[in-house]
């Protein structure tokens, strides 16, 4: 493609931290949260732990790809990289059936609580895995859509993971959407002196969703939500 900007090492550094960050964050918040409901004398249903599976293996291809691109195995990476868009969709699609036929736990609320707009957080993860293998040939546009696909699907993960440390987040939309969005902007301004379209057009994109769309979609799933248990 025409008029790409060469990739700085910088950001070998950045996606590598927000890679192990993420990857972190969902094995220890969900694993303390299956190892809870067990404890409490609860099952995990088949839905939950094929839907848990496949974002962990979502999350570990975003670790992996980001270290293959570390040590130089473009063609690996790139081989791996046309996995993404049917493992996003499979997450979605089982996400959907974990949202709609969740009940709320006694001793965990805060995700629950959470997932009000959850489903339109799924759905922007698939847009921004789709835009980030459209791009796939543009490493600044590539990269930055496949780390918002993590972020705004990181929120069950995070939630849980302080949870497991027992530390109250100041303001959870913050902790885990904003700081990482506003990290990425710092990134571009402090690394390349410019902003990606990417970057912002991610964010707006995060924006209409989390703020305009979700509630249109949290009412769907409050509608679907007793047919499905009927």
């Amino acid at each position: 493609m025409k008029n790409i900007i060469p990739s700085k090492k910088a950001d070998h550094y950045f996606f590598s931290v927000m890679a192990i960050y993420y990857l972190t964050t969902a094995l220890l918040g969900f694993g303390y949260s299956s190892t809870n409901i067990i404890s409490n004398g609860g099952e995990i249903p088949l839905r939950a732990i094929i839907h848990g599976t496949l974002g962990g293996i979502w999350y570990f291809l975003f670790f992996l790809q980001v270290l293959l691109i570390v040590i130089k195995k473009k063609e690996l990476h790139r081989k791996l990289g046309n996995t993404s868009v049917p493992i996003i969709l499979l997450v979605f699609i089982t996400g959907i059936y974990v949202v709609l036929l969740r009940k709320p736990l006694s001793f965990e609320p805060a995700p629950f609580a959470f997932m009000g707009g959850e489903l339109a957080l799924l759905l922007l993860g698939v847009i921004f895995t789709v835009l980030g293998f459209m791009y796939r040939y543009n490493p600044h546009y590539h990269k930055r859509y496949y780390l918002m696909s993590i972020i705004v699907l990181s929120g069950a993960g995070i939630l849980r993971f302080f949870n497991f440390l027992e530390v109250k987040m100041f303001n959870d939309l913050v902790v885990i959407f904003f700081i990482p969005f506003l990290l990425i902007f710092l990134f571009d301004l402090i690394v390349y002196r410019k902003l990606f379209k990417a970057t912002w057009i991610g964010f707006l994109l995060y924006i209409f969703f989390q703020f305009v769309l979700a509630g249109y979609l949290k009412m769907i799933a409050d509608y679907l939500r007793p047919l499905m248990k009927s």
